[in-house]
């Protein structure tokens, strides 16, 4: 079978070697045909050996979030059958609950290979069953970025309808953010960079934009929209220039998800502003397995669809990472297995 390898700390060290299919050993194993996988930030980080040891040891199989369609189920299985389309959790032992301390150690796309094969042996309680609507495509944006904006919003932030929710930008993120916050009827105030992705965050679903660009200082508006309230809930995936923005914009006792550090890692925290407030500064990985399905379960009550800005095909991989890497993409970059 076609398997993509690191085998040095660089894009370009990326090779296809061919490996042997894997078999069902267990009678609780599924045999999973990958058909799609999808880039996250964090995947170019890896590449480039940027988690040091807790990375992964080369060789390595890259890329953390996929899906794929069972072929062959042991004899015990009884959760799916075949010809369903599955999706594989970010963390293979964070079932439930709250991160533990050596959880980042079961991440796909390092320590443990990743989905770039085309096929994969889980035990059926490692696995979650795709949206009934969505193909494989979409259901490989799942495991990442759909479910850090989920545990964000709803696990942290106790979304209601009653809700703020400020989301910074229009990254992958960042959109799971808007479309789930407005399946909870949610009030959603987003930033951006131009007037452009303005009309673009409200097709998503947002209900208030701001241009970043045009309002430095986006804080005051954002104080304005919600009269001088603040947000209940603040997606932040800006970093050391965006964290004491997002301070001034939210409400006393509000949720900050510290998500991504896209200007930098080393922010000034307004600590007094932090205490009058009752911050409460969160840092978000992903999340588990239990909410994952939580997730998908909501997502089956909707007519939700991940926005998906391009496709490659399995060998062009290097080449979608470069893509990425350039941040032009808008939405979900996916690997389609099938693709030519």
């Amino acid at each position: 079978m076609r398997t993509w390898q690191l085998n040095a700390y660089n894009i370009d060290d990326l090779k296809i070697e061919d490996k042997p299919v894997p078999k069902i050993v267990n009678q609780s194993d599924v045999l999973i045909q990958m058909k799609s996988a999808s880039l996250n930030f964090r995947d170019l980080i890896m590449i480039d050996g940027g988690y040091g040891p807790t990375g992964g040891d080369i060789p390595f199989v890259p890329i953390s979030d996929g899906s794929g369609i069972v072929i062959e189920t042991g004899d015990s299985v009884t959760k799916f059958k075949k010809g369903d389309i599955v999706t594989i959790p970010f963390f293979q032992d964070w079932d439930s609950g709250d991160i533990g301390q050596n959880t980042y150690l079961s991440a796909l796309g390092g320590l443990v290979d990743g989905v770039m094969r085309d096929y994969i042996v889980y035990s059926e309680n490692k696995i979650v069953k795709a949206p009934d609507k969505w193909n494989c495509n979409e259901a490989s944006t799942l495991p990442c970025a759909a479910l850090t904006a989920w545990r964000t919003i709803v696990t942290e932030g106790k979304i209601s309808n009653k809700s703020t929710v400020l989301v910074q930008g229009l990254g992958g993120v960042s959109i799971f953010a808007i479309q789930i916050a407005k399946l909870f009827n949610a009030n959603v105030i987003a930033t951006t960079s131009s007037n452009k992705r303005v009309e673009l965050a409200k097709k998503f679903g947002a209900d208030y934009v701001i241009n970043y660009n045009e309002d430095k200082e986006w804080w005051k508006k954002v104080q304005n929209i919600t009269d001088r309230k603040g947000v209940d809930i603040v997606v932040e995936v800006g970093g050391s220039e965006t964290l004491e923005q997002s301070i001034k914009s939210s409400k006393v006792g509000a949720v900050i998800g510290i998500i991504g550090v896209l200007s930098g890692g080393i922010a000034n925290l307004p600590i007094g502003r932090v205490i009058f407030k009752a911050s409460r500064l969160i840092g978000i990985t992903c999340g588990n397995q239990e909410e994952l399905q939580s997730m998908v379960n909501k997502f089956n009550e909707s007519d939700v669809r991940p926005i998906i800005d391009s496709t490659f095909s399995f060998d062009s991989l290097p080449d979608a990472l470069k893509y990425m890497k350039t941040g032009k993409h808008l939405g979900k970059i996916v690997i389609d297995f099938d693709k030519v």
